[in-house]
């Protein structure tokens, strides 16, 4: 639990405070920063917005999330649909019609995510140079035609490039909507909007079993299969998705400079954007898209750390849960459609769970915990099944055990966001941690439950366990005990001294290496 720096956290607590006035908040002495005009005016804004209890502050808020989470959470529920409805599709007997086996099923499974993993840092890029109100409607509305073109399908090989044409339009929606959410959310905002997106996710799990379950009484209908209505049905729906965004998804703050906004008051957007710029203090990092921030991303141990724990702590277990969970269910003794809908209770759970951590995470600043926490439930469920699955009589045990095993999802895009102010080396960084993520974890989620081992999956128990203890939860520890320790060395640095010796261009090329900026652990 900590603050992000020495100065605009503080501001924030301080200015909570009715005895404190605003201006006092922050002392910056005439050339300190680059901006002192636009600076003033931040804080100007701050005591307005946060004078009588905040009231101002918390509409700002409300506003904030009734435009950003419903929009982007119903964009990835779809995005979630569409790359797991196979697992529907094959109880409705996909596989018979196109004339595939399990194993080239699943082969095609892990195509999509080499091409997925592949563009979604180039993605995050073109995001961060066009803004989401350009590069979203045109992904999204490219995937859904994808989506509805999976309709058509009659080889495995036409199925392998339907998979890796979804992957590469899919690519750009997870790690974007993580960027968004860190542009106009504080770092102390962020775990909570984070887990209602990634919510959306889990929500998908329960969706699609609904959508699948009434899908299936369309069987027959123009002479179509089931699977083919399901593919059609969600495509269609996610081409109407994308072109909303057009309408409903906003510009980035800073792009709002010269622009006038419908949704905020003019006072409302100038404060939206100087918040987020302004929130490490009045040296903030710079707006300019660079390459080199590019390159920091890569030679930056934290990215590494967090690709390692969303490979094996997010991707293997979520990827492997989604597209087996219908078939598991299905093996404990219930018919095809019934499979289907007894998907639903454990993706609801898992929901609320997931919103329940990121509030937590928010609430004490404590992202190590929360992440640990997810972490041991979804362990806990993970190994319950395990064992229980070799008993027909514990049937019961093994369902509460899957409510368990898709709650374990932990939210490291907040803990990224949180430690890297840089916008253009913060989009880089969560695009290469969900490349490593997706490649890694998708290509092997997707194969480690085979079907020949159904219902016990020896391999895909194993290595779920396996992947957690060592892949997620032993580097989020020494992740947490290396931040720690740094922010120990900046706490020992006089700080007035520093601050004497630097520019303010200096102090804002620093970003998270100056000894003001404290890591979020």
């Amino acid at each position: 639990m900590s603050s992000s720096s020495t100065t605009s956290r503080d501001v924030e607590k301080l200015s909570m405070d009715k005895a404190t006035k605003p201006n006092d908040v922050v002392s910056v002495k005439a050339g300190e920063i680059t901006n002192e005009a636009e600076y003033e005016r931040y804080l100007a804004l701050h005591a307005e917005f946060q004078a009588e209890n905040g009231r101002s502050h918390k509409k700002l808020i409300r506003k904030l999330d009734w435009r950003l989470l419903p929009t982007l959470s119903f964009l990835y529920l779809m995005c979630s649909l569409d790359k797991a409805n196979a697992g529907n599709a094959k109880l409705f007997g996909f596989l018979e019609d196109v004339g595939m086996t399990p194993k080239q099923f699943n082969l095609a499974l892990m195509y999509l995510f080499f091409t997925y993993g592949l563009c979604e840092p180039l993605s995050n890029i073109a995001l961060r140079r066009l803004g989401p109100r350009i590069w979203f409607p045109f992904i999204v509305c490219a995937w859904g035609l994808v989506s509805t073109l999976t309709s058509q399908v009659t080889s495995y090989g036409g199925f392998v490039a339907i998979r890796l044409a979804l992957g590469m339009t899919e690519a750009g929606l997870y790690p974007g909507s993580l960027f968004i959410l860190s542009m106009w959310y504080t770092p102390r905002e962020l775990a909570t909007r984070m887990a209602i997106f990634y919510g959306a996710n889990t929500a998908a799990g329960a969706f699609g079993g609904v959508v699948a379950y009434g899908v299936g009484n369309l069987h027959g209908a123009n002479g179509w299969p089931a699977w083919k209505w399901l593919f059609l049905i969600e495509g269609l729906i996610t081409i109407a998705a994308g072109i909303s965004c057009l309408f409903f998804l906003p510009h980035f703050p800073h792009q709002y400079t010269n622009k006038r906004s419908k949704w905020l008051s003019g006072d409302e957007m100038d404060y939206a954007r100087l918040r987020i710029k302004y929130v490490d203090g009045p040296n903030p990092p710079t707006y300019v898209f660079r390459w080199e921030d590019v390159t920091a991303a890569l030679k930056d141990r934290k990215t590494y750390f967090l690709m390692t724990m969303f490979w094996f702590g997010g991707s293997v277990p979520t990827y492997s849960l989604s597209y087996t969970l219908p078939t598991m269910v299905k093996s404990l003794g219930y018919s095809a459609i019934r499979a289907q809908a007894l998907t639903t209770p454990p993706y609801i759970f898992a929901t609320i769970i997931c919103v329940l951590v990121g509030w937590l995470s928010d609430r004490f600043q404590a992202r190590y915990l929360a992440i640990m926490g997810s972490y041991t439930l979804g362990l806990i469920g993970i190994i319950i099944l395990w064992v229980t699955v070799h008993y027909k009589h514990l049937a019961g045990v093994s369902y509460f055990a899957i409510f368990l095993a898709a709650a374990g999802y932990a939210a490291q895009g907040a803990w990224t966001s949180a430690n890297v102010p840089n916008p253009s080396k913060r989009a880089a960084a969560i695009g290469f941690l969900m490349l490593v993520g997706s490649v890694g974890g998708g290509s092997i989620g997707s194969n480690i439950y085979l079907a020949s081992e159904a219902p016990v999956y020896p391999l895909g128990f194993g290595f779920s366990v396996g992947a957690t203890v060592l892949g997620a939860m032993i580097p989020a520890t020494i992740h947490w005990f290396l931040l720690r320790r740094d922010n120990a060395r900046k706490a020992a640095v006089d700080v007035a001294e520093f601050k004497a010796t630097h520019t303010s261009e200096e102090l804002s090329e620093m970003g998270e290496l100056s000894p003001l900026f404290r890591y979020t652990l």
